[in-house]
C-alpha cells in the first residue's frame, strides 16, 4: 500500500527544464516539481527545517558541462546535486538551445 502511494506521488510531479549554475559547472536537465508550483518553492522546500536528505535535489536527463568554456563533461539519466553548490537556477526557455552551434563545433569529437 505504501509503495502505491509512493508512486501516485511521484506521478503527480510536472517536469521542468531548468539550467543549473555552481561555481564550476552548468547542468542542463529536468527537475521534478510539485504541480502549479513555482521553482523557488521547490528549492525552498523544507531546506530551513535542514534534514540532509532534504539537501540534494534530484536531476533527470542532465548535461553538464565545465565552466568558463561550457566543455561537455558529461551525460546522465539522473544525477544529485547539493543544493549549497547551487548558485543559480533558471527554467530553460523552450526551444533554446544548450549551447551554440560555436560551442558544440568546439566540443564535438572527431
Amino acid at each position: 500500500m505504501k509503495d502505491t502511494a509512493k508512486t501516485m506521488q511521484v506521478g503527480r510531479r510536472q517536469k521542468l527544464e531548468v539550467v543549473i549554475y555552481t561555481q564550476t559547472l552548468k547542468i542542463v536537465g529536468t527537475v521534478h516539481t510539485m504541480p502549479d508550483s513555482r521553482l523557488v518553492d521547490f528549492m525552498n522546500s523544507r531546506f530551513l527545517n535542514f534534514k540532509e536528505a532534504d539537501l540534494f535535489i534530484v536531476v533527470t536527463d542532465a548535461t553538464v558541462y565545465i565552466l568558463p568554456q561550457e566543455n561537455l563533461l558529461q551525460s546522465a539519466e539522473f544525477l544529485t546535486i547539493n543544493k549549497r553548490a547551487i548558485m543559480l537556477v533558471l527554467p530553460k526557455p523552450p526551444d533554446t538551445p544548450i549551447i551554440s552551434a560555436e560551442q558544440s563545433k568546439d566540443t564535438a569529437v572527431t
